[in-house]
């Protein structure tokens, strides 16, 4: 049996690394950010930063979609998904695919999901000052955010 103290480390790592998702379309952008003891936010190198889902009514294409995102966090560590918000009506509303992505990253095995509101994101940069490191891709920047106010809470 564990003691107290080693699992209250254990939690606190976990805390610790977070993957920000940005959902675009029929796309889903990913960064996963860490942390370190120094308050710095970094990226984790990933060959894979984006994944598509390409015909939102096709049964096998949905699964592979999927899949991708299941063997991303588990390849990963990821414990915890920050996902960027979008409005449900008005203007800039996500469409249908945006919200049946989400969906399926809700139910992902093994992780909490965040669904974290565009103006939260917006209040928690402000406060806490982060900036995207410059081995950034421009593209991450949204999902790089939803992380760090995560991370930050």
């Amino acid at each position: 049996m564990r003691s107290p103290i080693a699992v209250l480390e254990m939690s606190g790592d976990n805390k610790m690394k977070c993957c920000g998702v940005e959902i675009t379309g029929s796309e889903v952008i990913l960064v996963t950010v860490e942390k370190g003891e120094d308050g710095d936010f970094k990226i984790i190198p990933s060959q894979s930063t984006r994944i598509v889902l390409h015909d939102s009514s096709d049964q096998g294409s949905v699964r592979s979609f999927y899949d991708a995102i299941c063997a991303f966090v588990k390849n990963h560590g990821v414990l915890d998904l920050a996902v960027r918000g979008r409005n449900a009506k008005g203007e800039f509303a996500g469409g249908a695919m945006t919200f049946k992505i989400e969906g399926l990253l809700q139910i992902v095995d093994g992780c909490s999901v965040q669904i974290l509101h565009p103006t939260t994101i917006a209040a928690s940069k402000r406060k806490h000052d982060f900036e995207a490191p410059s081995d950034a891709f421009k593209y991450q920047k949204n999902a790089f955010q939803a992380a760090c106010c995560f991370l930050l809470k």
